[in-house]
């Protein structure tokens, strides 16, 4: 089995709802993402960053945008979903320079396939190195709450370690307008100074979202927003043709 394939099934097994695994096009016109947001996110983790998608409540679709968000990986970054503690500490041995994601299903204790907790936590943001990084799931609505669940017992992380996480997105999911709605509540970025900044928010109040980028970001993100302007236009939204489409970006786009 060739490495996208491989990719691929690692991305599906993150389906808990069944069905089909719903792809950046879905949740822009279900309106749980914006395009500019979908746009930054791609920027961030074509130049390496790692994901984290998290929400208190269960269902709120942080599983969903994650497996949504794998899409965006550069082509020849292997995913490795890590079933056991002993693949971190083989991936731990792996030269930072060999392109590499590391997937948790979830950092939480529960017992059920790729979940992580405790010390392993550690070891799992230890990762983040060079072409190595990390994607998983966790239950918080705010960056407070991650990071002390994060330096907190049983798991005890650096805040140093937290920041080497690229990117954070926070996930909410209740009635909006008299409709259950799930909505990316909350992006931050790291900023390369221990700590992240906030990028994006949504407002409950007027179901809006609000952009806190500067003139030089999103000049930035210019061709990245006509991708993905173009690929929902086009309205495909199967999980091969979105990634298909984002290599054909790649190929064009050099990496910075």
């Amino acid at each position: 089995m060739d490495l996208e394939a491989q990719n691929h099934r690692q991305i599906e097994a993150l389906n808990q709802r069944g069905g089909r695994t719903l792809t950046i096009v879905d949740l822009i016109r279900a309106g749980t993402i914006t395009p500019v947001m979908a746009a930054y996110a791609m920027r961030a983790i074509e130049n390496g960053a790692s994901i984290l998608t998290a929400a208190k409540p269960g269902g709120a679709g942080k599983t969903t945008l994650l497996a949504a968000l794998l899409h965006f990986l550069p082509p020849g970054v292997p995913i490795i979903t890590v079933a056991r503690s002993e693949v971190i500490a083989e991936g731990l041995k792996r030269p930072p320079e060999r392109p590499a994601c590391y997937l948790a299903h979830e950092i939480g204790s529960g017992r059920w396939f790729a979940y992580i907790w405790g010390r392993d936590v550690v070891s799992f943001l230890s990762l983040i190195q060079g072409e190595r990084r990390i994607a998983s799931c966790l239950h918080a609505d705010t960056l407070e709450e991650l990071r002390e669940m994060f330096t907190g017992p049983p798991i005890h992380a650096s805040r140093k370690l937290v920041a080497r996480v690229g990117l954070i997105l926070f996930m909410f999911a209740g009635i909006i307008e008299g409709r259950f709605r799930h909505r990316v509540s909350t992006v931050y970025q790291a900023d390369g100074k221990g700590g992240h900044r906030l990028v994006f928010r949504w407002h409950k109040e007027g179901d809006r979202f609000e952009s806190l980028l500067t003139a030089e970001d999103l000049a930035a993100l210019d061709p990245y927003q006509r991708f993905i302007d173009r690929i929902v236009k086009e309205g495909e939204a199967e999980a091969e043709i979105v990634r298909q489409r984002v290599f054909e970006f790649y190929r064009r786009i050099p990496r910075e």
